[in-house]
């Protein structure tokens, strides 16, 4: 089972940033519009930032309001056929789905995620978790440790979810979630991946203690899996921590410590998300040192990764390309900062954050 999301996700998107456009153009603030349309501002602020799918009729009301010669109600019925299309997966007709069923979607869903984002999969996540932990409750004995390991799973997407919309709190509580059912199922494999995914919530906000002992923990749980794989993530969050503290020498070792375990995983995803780490360690270590060669070491692995992701992967492309542009900040080359933050969509969540963090750096630096 698969979802055929190549084009997802583009038109829900594309609906909210030419909203923006026209609202803005005919200077209305999203408290004004929505009155004029019958709707509170927090209506038309999720359905500009994805977090809200826009209702039958809007669109026409919203062409007819703001002038956009029937622009809106073009896009609407792609935007319809793209829900439609979700939620044929999020609700499945029928017996509920069985833990078989369960494991073929999430396949599907982590798929869509790099398409998509968290804003479009949230819910149906959160409630295929619920089903999975409730399923794992009532099995028998036989089966509680690979329902407990596919919740655990389930969980963790679902986590990653709310991290994308910035949700840290909520994040870090499905996370924990998790951990607790990997535990009873005796996956330690499993509970390293949702450490080193709670090191990267701690590694978004800043505290780069936290994040550290997320990943050492991560890395201990690991070693107890005798997962190269697993081990690699868990070091390259801890390269993240220490890149975020500023110490540059433990970063690069546990960099090349992930490099060397990485080497046994023939996945295009591993190297991938190698390339990335690193880019993204050595654009933290610019930071916080003002070092243009630990930009430019970012600049190179940033590029490469972006080079390696499929063109389906649009949210993924999104995220790496806003990193990028700071990058090129750092690296003292504003020209192409620009350049490239001109090919970041307007997103939200993550990429917004990333993006407006860009500009920021971009003309606190060069005006």
């Amino acid at each position: 089972m698969s979802l055929d999301l190549h084009q997802t996700g583009s038109a829900r998107s594309d609906f909210g940033a030419r909203l923006r456009h026209w609202r803005l153009l005919r200077g209305l603030s999203q408290a004004e519009l929505g009155r004029r349309l019958g709707y509170d501002d927090s209506h038309i602020s999720r359905v500009e930032n994805t977090r809200r799918w826009p209702p039958a009729g809007m669109a026409e009301r919203l062409d007819e309001l703001l002038d956009t010669a029937g622009e809106l109600a073009e896009i609407w019925p792609q935007v319809e056929r793209e829900r439609r299309r979700l939620a044929r997966y999020g609700r499945p007709a029928g017996a509920t789905p069985g833990p078989d069923t369960l494991e073929q979607l999430l396949t599907a869903y982590r798929a869509a995620a790099h398409a998509v984002g968290g804003h479009a999969l949230v819910d149906v996540l959160e409630q295929h978790t619920r089903l999975a932990a409730r399923q794992q409750r009532t099995a028998p004995s036989a089966e509680r440790a690979r329902l407990g390991s596919l919740a655990a799973r389930y969980a963790e997407l679902a986590g990653w979810a709310r991290f994308d919309r910035l949700e840290y709190g909520r994040a870090l509580a499905w996370y924990d979630c998790g951990r607790e059912w990997a535990a009873l199922a005796g996956d330690p494999a499993g509970v390293a991946l949702l450490l080193a995914r709670q090191s990267a919530v701690h590694w978004a906000c800043g505290d780069s203690a936290a994040a550290l002992g997320t990943a050492d923990a991560s890395y201990r749980q690991a070693v107890l899996a005798g997962r190269p794989a697993t081990q690699a993530r868990a070091l390259l969050a801890r390269a993240r921590g220490h890149a975020l503290a500023g110490d540059r020498r433990e970063a690069e070792r546990a960099l090349e410590e992930a490099a060397r375990l990485t080497g046994s995983d023939p996945t295009a995803e591993a190297g991938t998300r190698l390339l990335l780490v690193h880019g993204t360690c050595h654009r933290d270590l610019a930071v916080r040192t003002g070092h243009r060669a630990h930009a430019r070491l970012a600049a190179v692995g940033l590029a490469e990764a972006l080079d390696r992701l499929p063109p389906e992967q649009q949210h993924y492309r999104a995220l790496v390309t806003a990193r990028l542009a700071g990058a090129h900040v750092w690296a003292g080359r504003p020209e192409a900062a620009g350049t490239v933050l001109a090919r970041v969509p307007t997103g939200a969540g993550r990429v917004a954050l990333e993006r407006r963090q860009s500009e920021r750096w971009l003309s606190r630096h060069h005006g």
